[in-house]
């Protein structure tokens, strides 16, 4: 493997300078300046700086921004007055949960729709993502009449499924924010309602679940205009605290001012503890009393409902967040936390094979990973992320279902690439390549035969090469630079945490250092995580842990007492018997 490589993040003087007039200590301007900086635009306004740092509701692009959807407000409002089914069609992960629950909770408390009516579609892994043949299958043996499919999260690339259900006289709206196909929006489906459509003006890095949000708050304001609704019918703003977790959960981008503002207010929510499935997480877990906040959501709440259907039935998740009562939330919580351990020791087992195959296939020159594993399909996205950060480059981790297909979950790890692109350019050089696929820049999904595994591999490395030149990958972690002793107290955190919401491309601070190792330890069930003292070269002597420091048991611990290291941290608190202290979680470490 290569050494891996601890960089500085690049910032601009301008927005460093325009930072401080926001009144932001210098240290937070430093971090604004280095998450706001990009080298093909101009230096942001100290209004543009405003509306990131400081997120309110009110800096939400309006939603007649988003191509579609007021035509889809009057289809779906139609539809509302109508009497026939409506069918919800929604992904399987946390964001497609909670666009199953947006959509759901907007119709039956907001429209009067009775809950009778509604049919849930939440898709399942083993038939993978999308409007798939079994969703269709399922929606077309729907005794009553059918008014409308509103898809939510998927739908853009599934023209063959929808032509089918236009064809049995069923009208389907699309909401999604994955990128299209070259063809563009699904010709079959009534409406689609995508930012990443040609001519949409929306922010094109918003979640699943904030599109059906905003839909249907269109929804209600021709509701509204058409007389159905009275004037004073409240906004749906209070289901921001769900499109809050689906967004943390897709990692979608927290620079965007939509979405720290829909994520800053959501959490103001859900620490409300009003909600029956958030006081449920506050008393299983209640985050040593602090709030909730990004990381939360992402690490205790996201991995419980995906596990939902990576190891179970991802109705419980769905059932979780409608709970209507604390013990009913309780229990489906209860349930979810099983599958979550479930997966966790899956996910251990199918790491380790993964480390196998990782390791054969890698050199140098490497530009990609495409591992072919025996598995549960659902926890590839996991498997894919590892082995990707482990070794620096694009990765899919792939499982052969039951009909002989494989399904594939990846990753690409290196900011530039795009792995939605790839798919795209590999299906064009070999047609049939994929039975379907999805996704975004940065995470993406597909489905090929069995046979075309070798092809896939080879095809997946050419065009991650074609992205990236003619230099491979290289492990990267990108820093805010270096801290004082005297920086290093536990105020330190205060500091940060005034910066939040954190998740991708406002990332939690992450700090370099050198230091000299004065105690190292193996911790934990698996002996593969490092606690660690550690001395500044001033003298100062900190804590730190060091998590998955070791592919396994058996490895050789890297570091030993007084060797000099240079590491990338983020800081922490750690409370211990009632005292509290900073602690440096380390995410990468080299010998210097």
């Amino acid at each position: 493997m290569k050494k891996t490589q601890i960089i500085e993040r690049p910032y601009a003087e301008s927005d460093y300078l325009n930072a401080l007039k926001l009144g932001v200590t210098d240290l937070q301007a430093r971090l604004i300046a280095r998450r706001v900086f990009d080298p093909s635009t101009e230096s942001l306004s100290i209004e543009q700086l405003d509306a990131i740092v400081f997120p309110k509701l009110k800096h939400i692009q309006h939603p007649n921004e988003l191509k579609n959807s007021q035509q889809a407000a009057q289809i779906i409002a139609d539809a509302v007055q109508s009497s026939g089914k409506i069918v919800l069609a929604t992904d399987y992960d946390t964001d497609g949960v909670t666009s199953a629950w947006v959509a759901t909770t907007a119709l039956v408390q907001y429209f009067g729709v009775s809950q009778e009516r509604i049919v849930h579609m939440i898709g399942e892994r083993k038939n993978g993502y999308g409007i798939t043949d079994a969703m269709c299958d399922a929606i077309l043996a729907i005794p009553d009449p059918v008014d409308i499919v509103i898809s939510a999260d998927q739908g853009s690339s599934d023209e063959p499924r929808i032509q089918r259900l236009a064809q049995a006289g069923i009208q389907v709206c699309v909401t999604d924010h994955h990128q299209m196909t070259v063809e563009g929006a699904p010709p079959s489906a009534t409406c689609t309602v995508n930012p990443q459509q040609a001519e949409c003006q929306y922010d094109k890095t918003v979640a699943g679940c904030f599109v059906i949000f905003l839909v249907m708050g269109q929804v209600r304001n021709e509701l509204i205009q058409r007389g159905v609704l009275p004037e004073t019918t409240p906004t749906l703003k209070d289901l921001a605290l769900n499109v809050a977790l689906g967004t943390i959960a897709d990692s979608v981008s927290l620079k965007s001012h939509n979405n720290r503002a829909i994520v800053a207010f959501g959490l103001s929510q859900i620490n409300q503890f009003q909600n029956p499935a958030w006081q449920a997480m506050r008393l299983m877990n209640n985050n040593n009393e602090a709030p909730f906040n990004a990381e939360y959501l992402g690490f205790q709440v996201a991995t419980r409902i995906n596990a939902a259907s990576r190891v179970s039935d991802v109705t419980t998740a769905f059932r979780f967040l409608n709970a209507p009562s604390v013990e009913e939330a309780q229990a489906y919580l209860a349930q979810l936390d099983a599958d979550n351990q479930d997966r966790r020791e899956q996910q251990q087992s199918m790491l380790e094979q993964a480390q196998n195959l990782a390791k054969a296939l890698y050199h140098p020159k490497k530009y990609s990973l495409a591992i072919k594993m025996q598995g549960n399909a659902g926890i590839q996205g996991i498997i894919a992320s590892r082995i990707g950060e482990q070794y620096g480059v694009p990765t899919l981790a792939m499982t052969e279902l039951e009909d002989g297909t494989l399904a594939g979950s990846g990753r690409g790890i290196v900011p530039s690439v795009d792995l939605r692109l790839a798919f795209q350019w590999m299906s064009e050089q070999h047609e049939g390549l994929f039975i379907s696929m999805g996704g975004h820049k940065g995470a993406a999904g597909c489905m090929i035969q069995l046979q075309d595994f070798e092809r896939f591999a080879e095809l997946l490395e050419i065009a991650i090469k074609n992205q990236l030149g003619d230099d491979s990958p290289i492990p990267t972690i990108e820093t805010d630079g270096e801290l004082a002793d005297h920086e290093l107290t536990t105020a330190l955190m205060d500091e940060i945490n005034l910066l939040e919401p954190f998740g991708r491309e406002w990332p939690q601070p992450t700090f370099s250092g050198h230091f000299r190792v004065i105690d190292i330890r193996e911790v934990g069930q698996t002996k593969t995580h490092l606690s660690m003292k550690l001395k500044t070269q001033n003298g100062l002597i900190l804590s730190a842990i060091f998590f998955n420091a070791k592919t396994s048991e058996q490895e050789e611990t890297p570091f030993s007492v007084d060797q000099q290291i240079q590491c990338a941290y983020q800081p922490s608190l750690n409370h211990y018997f009632g005292k509290t202290s900073l602690q440096l979680k380390i995410q990468a470490a080299t010998l210097s």
